[in-house]
């Protein structure tokens, strides 16, 4: 009976959550790895919505000659501040006058070929602007620069628009980072804590350890090799669910597949494995040195 009183007693001595302590670690982490993959999100949303109101119409005069229209478009695809597609190729789209006309047409009901014959409207190229140089002062460099060629007729672009757009995202992005590094601040203290409360039980071994005369290093060894290790493995299973979550949401919504960022998306799921060991690492080591010099009374 003592015998087994004793086993029961070393059981509950050494006896560690591990379960607990990775399912809360887990959450945790899902938790500010959702908030990550929003912020990658909102990068690409940042990116499309500037793509939009980075959009400059270029018309050219009407009576230009071929070799200056066929030069002036061989410039513009030189041009380093062109946003490119998947492909690499910039973001350039003509529209002869005939194509204008067309649409014109189209858009309000009223041919005007039936009181002029000649077509007023003028041929142009529409181009999309990279999200680098969507602020002002780049905007209006390019235009000047644009205004400044021979077959140039007008360059216009939504001023007004691209300032109310980009000071609104700058205030959002305020806001979103303010947001996440509560979070991160908030979720460091929720792992902290749960390891905290992991090693409690773990305290008079560490005070048994220490009677027997094992070093401060040897006594932390083991605590911080194990509570990394279950940071890791929590940031694999939390990258695991976030991924699962995805690829759910991307079949349920299409259109959330052209936000997705492979590289940051997988360099995320990284950054959840070695923040779950760091904190594991940083937490073991204060928690197991608080422990050692605890007197006996405050153990208990």
């Amino acid at each position: 009976m003592a015998e087994s009183v004793n086993k029961k007693r070393k059981k509950i001595l050494g006896s560690f959550p591990y379960t607990t302590v990775i399912f809360s670690i887990t959450l945790s982490l899902s938790v500010i790895g959702l908030f990550g993959l929003i912020l990658i999100n909102a990068q690409s949303i940042k990116k499309i919505i500037h793509n939009q109101v980075g959009e400059v119409q270029i018309y050219v005069h009407n009576h230009v000659s071929d070799s200056l229209l066929i030069a002036f478009k061989a410039g513009l695809y030189q041009k380093n501040y062109l946003a490119k597609d998947a492909a690499g190729n910039p973001e350039i789209t003509y529209i002869s006058k005939e194509e204008a006309k067309e649409e014109y047409i189209k858009q309000t009901g009223q041919d005007f070929t039936k009181i002029i014959e000649e077509n007023p409207l003028r041929a142009s190229y529409t181009i999309h602007v990279s999200d680098q140089y969507t602020d002002s002062a780049s905007m209006n460099f390019i235009v000047k620069e644009l205004n400044m060629e021979p077959a140039v007729y007008e360059v216009i672009y939504e001023e007004a628009l691209l300032k109310k757009v980009t000071r609104n995202i700058e205030n959002a992005g305020i806001i979103l980072a303010g947001f996440a590094i509560l979070l991160t601040i908030v979720t460091f203290f929720l792992i902290n804590n749960t390891i905290k409360l992991a090693l409690y039980s773990q305290r008079f071994l560490i005070r048994s350890m220490q009677l027997v005369g094992a070093r401060p290093f040897f006594i932390q060894k083991p605590f911080i090799y194990r509570a990394m290790l279950q940071g890791a493995i929590s940031g694999i299973i939390a990258s695991g669910l976030l991924f699962i979550l995805q690829q759910y949401a991307f079949t349920t919504i299409e259109d959330l597949q052209k936000l997705y960022v492979p590289d940051l998306t997988y360099l995320l799921y990284a950054a959840l494995v070695a923040t779950g060991a760091m904190i594991g690492l940083v937490s073991s080591f204060l928690s197991v040195r608080k422990y050692m010099f605890l007197s006996l009374d405050d153990l208990y």
